[in-house]
């Protein structure tokens, strides 16, 4: 596959341009605003929660840049909490996370026949973290059927239906995005137009099914467009040279009601506050970037609770 073409670039600008339409709007649509991620003088998270001191995490994507983040904050939360990378490539994974202590796995998610790979990477796991995606419009990245029915949906329900053996699972957590229920409004009607969005909420499917099945928790979190570094692919954000989203807050909705921008930081950090609050279970929100400042630790319980309830 070639680059995207001229009209397909055009494409993708409108895209931006109508999502950005959205962003003021995007604060009054949420229930729950003023959600934020942990303030720098608030750095002990309560470990009594889903995933505590002496469990294992596997992250699928913990390359990208979500997933990088995921990794550190999660290595900075606690020594005793180990954390597996599984990964396309070994060798180039060890360059990215450069840290000793995280453990890397090859498992290729193109592999839909042998899950020996699978398999071993969520051995003794107690949590599942998915953050895996590819370009929603034809790039090379889709070279090798790296397509978004392979990933968000054929690999996802792969993980999830693997998932499902294993005892001493707590909890599965799933990064998608904002719009897989609306994808009949502007402006998803052209983020889907390659299935991105059909087979994001297919994997959702899979998940919530492998929860039911076996009896763990699930997570679901639907970021809106990610903005600002670890860049690792060519998302829109990186090709049309865009910086940008909030410094520190995100707002918080249940189910899949916002619109705009989310700071891959923003988004690390509400993955890590799921994973680690035991109030947060079989729960499905989205969330975007706004300019307040940070949670505390105990506000995101809070935060939790009033969603649950």
């Amino acid at each position: 596959l070639k680059d995207p073409s001229t009209t397909m670039r055009k494409t993708i600008v409108l895209f931006w341009c109508l999502l950005h339409l959205g962003r003021s709007s995007a604060f009054h649509i949420a229930p729950l605003v003023g959600v934020r991620s942990r303030q720098e003088s608030d750095t002990k998270t309560s470990l009594d929660a889903a995933i505590v001191s002496g469990d294992k995490v596997v992250i699928f994507g913990g390359t990208g840049g979500v997933g990088q983040l995921v990794t550190k904050k999660l290595r900075n939360l606690d020594d005793d909490i180990s954390v597996r990378i599984a990964a396309r490539s070994v060798e180039s994974a060890k360059e990215t996370i450069d840290d000793d202590q995280v453990e890397i796995l090859e498992v290729d998610l193109l592999a839909e026949d042998d899950t020996t790979q699978l398999e071993s990477a969520l051995d003794g796991v107690s949590a599942v973290i998915i953050s895996v995606g590819t370009t929603a419009f034809p790039t090379l990245t889709w070279r090798g059927g790296n397509t978004p029915d392979a990933i968000d949906n054929r690999a996802v329900t792969r993980i999830a239906q693997v998932a499902t053996k294993l005892p001493a699972l707590k909890r599965i957590m799933l990064l998608t995005s904002v719009g897989v229920d609306r994808t009949s409004e502007m402006p998803f009607v052209i983020l889907n137009l390659f299935g991105v969005l059909d087979a994001k909420r297919n994997g959702e499917i899979a998940v919530k099914q492998a929860a039911q099945e076996a009896g763990f928790d699930y997570v679901i979190v639907r970021p809106g467009r990610l903005v600002g570094g670890p860049y690792t692919n060519i998302d829109f954000v990186r090709l049309l040279k865009i910086e940008g989203g909030a410094e520190n807050g995100v707002t918080v909705a249940k189910g899949d009601e916002l619109l705009g921008d989310c700071k891959r930081d923003a988004c690390a950090e509400a993955v890590v506050q799921c994973l680690t609050n035991e109030k947060s279970g079989n729960l499905e929100i989205s969330i975007i970037s706004n300019e307040d400042k940070a949670l505390t630790n105990s506000e995101w319980d809070s935060l939790f609770e009033r969603i649950q309830g």
